[in-house]
């Protein structure tokens, strides 16, 4: 596998043993040959047009919040497109095909074929055929900004300092809620954004990307 060439995807360094390993065991599961082989050359991959390969370090977690294990068994989440759509690989050896399915289903019988081969998906660069095209570019920078808040609301802005990774006093935060709408960071692609909005979850706090 030789990815370097392919321009439009965003590389990370490799996976080793042991990390796919403990994928696995906290899983109960063995990963696709396939996804194993991209894990080992770039640990997770990610384009600008907001698809995301998952690393070791997401695997667990976002199969957890996506409840694979419940409502695709037989299957792995290894990624997203960023828009609620969940990329789906059989723990069959025998199916290489690619599928996508909107995160609020999971049943792969819903799901849409992406490829009949994981690895020549990768090849091309991750293009996924969106019949439901929109004028979102996933690439293009956005504002991360707090619209409305209610009671409860300091609680969620320490989760929202520490997912967000933001570098200032939570006491300042706070602060800025009192004059809405308050920008808590901008010049962040907007697919990045909606993920990180995503992982925060519910809130008492009314967040919007602008």
């Amino acid at each position: 596998m030789n990815l370097n060439n392919i321009r439009e995807l965003i590389l990370n360094p490799p996976a080793n043993v042991m990390d796919i390993e403990k994928v696995e065991t906290k899983l109960h599961t063995k990963l696709p040959t396939s996804y194993k082989e991209l894990l080992q050359y770039s640990n997770g991959v990610s384009t600008n047009a907001g698809i995301l390969i998952y690393g070791t370090e997401d695997l667990i977690e976002r199969n957890e919040t996506w409840e694979t294990e419940v409502y695709a068994p037989s299957f792995i989440s290894i990624g997203d497109d960023s828009g609620g759509k969940v990329i789906l690989l059989s723990q069959d050896a025998e199916n290489k095909d690619v599928m996508i399915v909107d995160s609020r289903d999971m049943n792969p019988e819903n799901a849409s074929l992406i490829s009949n081969d994981f690895i020549q998906w990768v090849n091309s660069g991750l293009k996924i055929d969106n019949e439901e095209k929109t004028d979102i570019n996933w690439a293009e920078n956005c504002k991360i900004v707090i619209v409305d808040t209610q009671e409860g609301a300091l609680k969620d802005l320490i989760r929202v300092k520490s997912v967000l990774g933001l570098n200032l006093p939570t006491s300042e935060l706070l602060k800025g809620t009192k004059k809405l709408p308050y920008i808590l960071t901008e010049q962040i692609p907007y697919g990045k954004a909606k993920k990180l909005i995503e992982k925060l979850g519910d809130l008492n706090l009314k967040i919007e990307l602008l």
